[in-house]
């Protein structure tokens, strides 16, 4: 079947005369013949853009309507929708809430390096990101956020009686009891025992299972803290030991002191999401690392329910330069 058009169709087709690449152009901004502004005359232009209004007027209905859904929903939840790996069912707010969880929470050191992927502490005169005023600096500024007035927090915490609840107010962490890893200089001058501050990070509703004077110990738990753990019956905390990674980082490592002792108390957990918690902190004083060799530190955490088949630890690397602790040892 052959349809035939009339002739106005087959006019509207014809191709337009060549006048030259200057007067096509202006052709195509304005047609006299036909009333068209670039090649389109006013109704075709008031079909494109009422298409478009309609088009963007659906689409931004849509896009308006799930941010208010979100919006509306993220408000009624004291906590992230997704955490972590792992499914675990929680009520809150009257909603049902899917959370992830870990196998083990997370700490983190300062100072870190001036490179965010880096975990390498480096000492020395070289440059100025490597002097050791950089990290004095630091340290400054994550204990500035821990002078907070004691009386937003429970003064009761740490009795004999005491019992988590999300309703009491958080445990103070006084940073004085980081002796001197509490104040500048942090041992970042002579003699030359740098403090490195490790953090417990907040984690939502984790409860730790912590070990007491009668509970089996792992294996691999240093001898040293077993021998705490089995002191401390009336102290309970999820406890921290450092050492080097190897035979060798452990010959060069030295001693490492704890501040106040290698451990957080339980009495920080949960976090439960108050504004003005405070994450407790451990200090570690290394007392005679060997100059010039770059020593990769191991931390892990233990508690009952940390598991160290993992692989959890925290990893960072620390090195003094020698040209720094000879100047120190003219001054």
């Amino acid at each position: 079947m052959v349809i035939l058009h009339d002739d106005e169709y087959y006019r509207k087709r014809m191709p337009q005369p060549d006048l030259g690449p200057l007067r096509n152009f202006t052709r195509f901004i304005w047609n006299r013949d036909t009333k068209a502004f670039l090649d389109r005359t006013a109704a075709e232009w008031g079909q494109l853009g009422l298409f478009y209004l309609c088009f963007f007027a659906v689409l931004g209905s849509i896009f308006a309507a799930q941010m208010k859904i979100s919006i509306d929903y993220a408000s009624r939840l004291d906590r992230p929708f997704f955490q972590y790996p792992g499914v675990q069912n929680s009520l809150r707010t009257n909603l049902r809430v899917v959370r992830r969880t870990f196998g083990s929470p997370g700490i983190v050191f300062k100072p870190s390096s001036v490179s965010a992927v880096s975990p390498i502490i480096f000492v020395s005169n070289s440059t100025n990101n490597t002097k050791p005023e950089r990290y004095v600096d630091v340290l400054t500024g994550l204990l500035e956020e821990y002078n907070k007035s004691v009386s937003d927090y429970d003064s009761n915490c740490f009795n004999e009686q005491y019992k988590s609840d999300d309703n009491k107010k958080p445990c103070f962490f006084d940073v004085t009891t980081l002796g001197k890893c509490s104040k500048p200089p942090y041992g970042y001058t002579k003699p030359m025992q740098p403090c490195v501050l490790i953090k417990f990070n907040k984690r939502f509703d984790w409860v730790p299972e912590y070990y007491n004077s009668t509970s089996h110990l792992p294996e691999a738990m240093p001898d040293w803290l077993k021998e705490i753990v089995k002191e401390s019956s009336k102290v309970h905390k999820v406890w921290l030991s450092c050492d080097g990674a190897n035979n060798v980082d452990r010959e060069h490592i030295g001693e490492i002191e704890y501040i106040p002792d290698p451990g957080f108390p339980v009495q920080y957990f949960p976090f439960t999401g108050k504004s003005n918690y405070l994450s407790p902190i451990v200090a570690l004083e290394f007392k005679n690392l060997t100059p010039n060799r770059l020593v990769t530190v191991e931390c892990d955490l233990w508690a009952s329910n940390i598991n160290q088949r993992s692989g959890y630890s925290l990893d960072f690397q620390i090195m003094i330069g020698n040209s720094l602790i000879l100047k120190t040892l003219e001054e």
